[in-house]
């Protein structure tokens, strides 16, 4: 499979059941269970953080029998996390989430294509600072988005080894 055999697309309501089981592998493959509890909110409410709200969105990455290898989210950042109280507004500021591609297929560009698209319609839908959060031990997760123009805010460091990081749309 090459990353011509990927199609990019919205995910639908459909799809959901589909979408959460890959999110729940991805976040077992890389964090401990009481990080996955922590972290998974958004993806019991997929349909309302990010199928719902105009100024949000999820896509997939399919392959051509219809699999889902990859996923990446946007909505608005709602100023949860304590170390950025007050730094970002929700209206100009969107977060990256849910970035993920099937450990078989990485540095393909599949991740790339997904930010790409991410990226416009950011810019479609007036977001000023997109703000997204990693860990340093996912695979290639912080590299990744340091390529893509992502400066550090916060390196929380720790056991979860949480950065925050943002980029001008």
């Amino acid at each position: 499979m090459t990353r011509q055999d990927i199609l990019i697309r919205p995910i639908t309501k459909d799809e959901i059941d589909a979408v959460q089981d890959f999110l729940l592998r991805q976040l077992k493959e890389h964090l401990t269970p009481e990080l996955q509890a922590s972290i998974n909110k958004d993806i019991w409410q997929l349909e309302i953080t990010y199928l719902d709200p105009e100024n949000s969105g999820m896509w997939g990455a399919f392959t051509s029998e219809g699999e889902l290898v990859g996923t990446a989210a946007v909505c608005p950042y709602n100023d949860r996390m304590v170390s950025l109280k007050g730094r970002y507004h929700g209206r100009n500021t969107a977060e990256v989430g849910r970035c993920y591609i099937d450990k078989h297929l990485r540095r393909q560009g599949i991740g790339r294509r997904l930010f790409q698209i991410i990226t416009a319609f950011c810019q479609e839908h007036g977001y000023h600072m997109m703000y997204l959060h990693t860990h340093r031990f996912f695979p290639g997760g912080f590299n990744f988005w340091r390529n893509q123009g992502f400066t550090i805010t916060v390196d929380e460091e720790g056991a979860a080894q949480i950065v925050h990081m943002e980029r001008i749309v």
